[in-house]
């Protein structure tokens, strides 16, 4: 090969062949997109080919986020007339979030609004209440590009109610952060400080480093605004170490260059300059030019302040130069701004007036205000320096009234803002009161069926409890006959007979605990009920509304012991009749154990005691569900009833060779020694008050012992008299056996704590 060939390839065919691979991925998207698309317009839409025809669109939907955004839309809008044919909801889905996504990178924020606004619609007719939320939290983001901070803190708002009430945490999180943004816009400082600790909170739970690192980042410019420098300093240090353990380096740049801001706010221009250089350095692996510009910016001011003039013109000559490729016309402003500074303070003023119109010019054809009001101010300090006072006293009037327009614009915009937040109030108080107004009608209406369903469970019972005594009393008959046909053969069965008489104890031992309930813990709420309700009849119209309210309470309290008490006299007496059916399964033990501390949550807050659930995720057991669910929920109610107000109630639960072991444990009163024995016995009944004089029955622990034996398993306790009590029961391990072991506890669950979250 000649010279001339090699200058040849040298001069023309290398810059062609890389120009070639710098197209190369944008060539390649659209000669795909160009060949989906064939399949997709030239496919006839029926049942056979619908299928393979969603495939493909699915397919052009992803090459067409490789597009640039106007691309995309024109691409979206033209497939749109295919989707809408084929009715698949996911699939118009995915093509609208595109086209959202694009309309809001192009700043056209109301079309993205109001394609946020189906996608909402959509989310909602497949019941999807994450997407719901993270479709208005779309059109909050939209109206905040706006400037619309009212409308976008009413969309994070609710987003961030619909994210608790679904316990969906990144979710909480972004939303708070998202209102405090809005908060610190306003100058409501404490309000913004608040939400974003809630936020750095709720990140620190995720284990999100990222939005740790920016929320603390956050943090640290509400201190630099209210000139806490020492904490904005700590915020900014903390979002730094993150950013480097995930090597951000945008956002390291951006931390360090905050540094230097505050040292340069202090004066100390030689710690602002240490980490300016260090931002640039860093910046320089980000392949940045936005971000090189930046910091040579910064480091240029600060030798400006330090006067060392010769390198602040070669910095912000550079970040000139930098921006002016980057076609940053407001940047480009702030830099002639700067440069013009310099010359200023160096007293070469024909440079300063030169640069200082320069920028002006930019300035003005961006109708960049607050930048003009520099200008002006600095070109009639020049003006008056070089004698030339008729063009000082100009630029001096260009900059009052520069100054004076911008203070009556922000404070129109201030009045805007709080008629706007007042019309919001206004409006939050008047759904309040229809809220109220609704809950009021749907007590009477509740209180009235709670009546109506006492009387009907009063009967049900009588009658279930007729059944029960006939069947009871056939089979003590049925008994003694059978004890009277085999007296003469009594020492060939003893063993038999002494069976028989067990039983027969412990029926008759059920049926006198079963008239014990009856005439006295189920006569008593009983009297209560019907006394209130008469004296409530009889002298309805003379008690105001609170005194009725009082009553409806009371009927409330009475009618739950009356439906505590039915419900495991009902359960007791099914499976004293044989008729519970035990349906045994894999069962979840973690999931029965948090749905049990949900039911009881409201006792427990009511005694003000810690319950804390600490059976692992996947802890399984063979049994059956239902009655595995009545046993804890009878365990952990008699944990809180007889536990002292700040208490503490605890769900644990452990492997052994063979079996699972399960532990309800209270710090209450604790049980006397003499009466463990007696717990689980219906002939020996161990009855006695809560802390706070709850009464119970004496049948919880029987039925629970009868229903864990019919699991295969068995029960018992263990107590320290005024220390506390703990209850075991066991399960079978669907005979896998497994070496014994400790389950490893969950961070704890503390259901006392719930309503943090919605």
């Amino acid at each position: 090969m000649n010279r001339v060939q090699i200058f040849f390839l040298i001069v023309f065919q290398i810059p062609v062949y890389i120009f070639a691979e710098e197209l190369k991925p944008d060539y390649y998207a659209l000669h795909k997109v160009d060949s989906l698309e064939a399949i997709v317009y030239t496919t006839p839409i029926n049942n056979e080919s619908k299928e393979k025809l969603i495939k493909s669109c699915f397919h052009l939907l992803q090459v067409y986020e490789s597009l640039p955004e106007q691309k995309q839309i024109e691409s979206a809008t033209r497939l749109q007339m295919v989707t809408d044919k084929i009715n698949n909801n996911n699939l118009t889905i995915e093509l609208l979030k595109i086209l959202a996504n694009a309309y809001y990178n192009l700043n056209n924020n109301e079309e993205a609004i109001e394609i946020n606004y189906k996608l909402f619609n959509l989310y909602g007719i497949q019941n999807d209440e994450i997407n719901k939320a993270n479709a208005l939290m779309n059109i909050g983001h939209n109206y905040y590009s706006q400037n619309k901070y009212f409308k976008a803190k009413d969309y994070y708002e609710r987003a961030l109610t619909d994210f608790k009430k679904n316990q969906y945490f990144t979710g909480v999180a972004e939303s708070l952060q998202r209102i405090a943004l809005i908060l610190s816009h306003w100058g409501e400082y404490d309000d913004a400080l608040n939400y974003n600790f809630e936020a750095l909170n709720f990140w620190k739970e995720i284990g999100d480093i990222l939005q740790i690192a920016n929320v603390n980042f956050n943090i640290g410019t509400i201190y630099q605004e209210l000139g806490d420098l020492n904490r904005a300093k700590d915020c900014f240090h903390k979002s730094l170490n993150l950013y480097q353990e995930l090597n951000s380096t945008i956002e390291l740049v951006k931390t360090t260059s905050h540094i230097g801001d505050i040292y340069l706010q202090r004066k100390q221009y030689d710690d602002a300059l240490e980490y300016y250089t260090r931002a640039e350095f860093i910046g320089k692996s980000a392949n940045s030019k936005k971000v090189n510009a930046e910091t040579a910016f910064n480091i240029g001011k600060a030798l400006n302040l330090k006067g060392d003039y010769y390198r602040a013109i070669d910095y912000q000559r550079l970040a000139l130069a930098l921006n002016e490729e980057l076609d940053d016309n407001k940047a480009l402003s702030e830099n002639y701004a700067e440069l013009g500074i310099v010359y200023l303070n160096y007293q070469r003023y024909d440079k300063a007036l030169y640069y200082f119109d320069k920028g002006l010019e930019i300035s003005l054809s961006i109708n960049y205000k607050f930048q003009n009001n520099i200008y002006y101010k600095n070109l009639a300090q020049v003006h008056a320096i070089l004698g030339n006072y008729e063009e000082a006293y100009r630029n001096y009037k260009l900059y009052i009234e520069g100054r004076d327009q911008i203070s009556t614009e922000e404070a129109k915009q201030k009045t805007a803002e709080l008629q706007a937040k007042y019309q919001l109030t206004i409006k939050e108080k008047e759904n309040e009161r229809l809220r109220h107004n609704e809950q009021l009608h749907r007590a009477q209406i509740k209180n009235q069926w709670l009546l109506i369903g006492s009387v009907a469970t009063v009967l049900i019972f009588l009658m279930i409890m007729a059944v029960i005594f006939r069947r009871r009393y056939k089979m003590n008959r049925k008994l003694n006959v059978q004890l009277s046909l085999k007296n003469n053969e009594i020492e060939n069965h003893r063993c038999k007979v002494e069976h028989l008489n067990t039983d027969l104890k412990e029926a008759n031992a059920a049926k006198d605990r079963f008239f014990s309930i009856i005439a006295h813990d189920l006569k008593n709420p009983f009297n209560s009920l019907m006394g209130l309700v008469d004296l409530l009849i009889e002298e309805y119209n003379s008690f105001d509304k609170n005194e009725q309210m009082e009553f409806l309470h009371q009927i409330k309290s009475s009618s739950d012991k009356i439906y505590a008490l039915l419900q495991n006299l009902l359960m007791w007496g099914s499976n004293q009749l044989g008729k519970t059916r035990v349906v045994k399964e894999k069962i979840d033990l973690h999931k029965i154990a948090t749905e049990v501390c949900t039911l009881v949550k409201s006792l427990s807050d009511n005694k003000n005691i810690d319950l804390l659930m600490k059976i692992h995720p996947q802890t399984y057991a063979w049994a059956d569900k239902n009655m595995v669910s009545t046993i804890l929920l009878n365990l952990v109610t008699n944990a809180i009833k007889f536990t002292h107000q700040n208490g503490t109630v605890e769900l644990q639960a452990f492997k052994r060779e063979n079996h699972l072991e399960i532990m309800v444990a209270d710090s209450g009163v604790g049980i006397p020694a003499k009466n463990l024995e007696k717990l689980f016995k219906i002939d020996s009944p161990c009855q006695s008050h809560g802390t706070e004089n709850e009464k119970g029955t004496g049948l919880g622990l029987i039925l629970c012992k009868e229903f864990v034996q019919k699991n295969n398993g068995r029960i018992w306790a263990e107590s320290i008299e005024g220390s506390g009590s703990w209850f075991y029961f066991s399960l079978p391990l669907n005979n896998e056996p497994t070496a014994e072991e400790v389950l490893k506890p969950l961070p704890i669950q503390n259901f006392s704590q719930l309503n943090s979250i919605g």
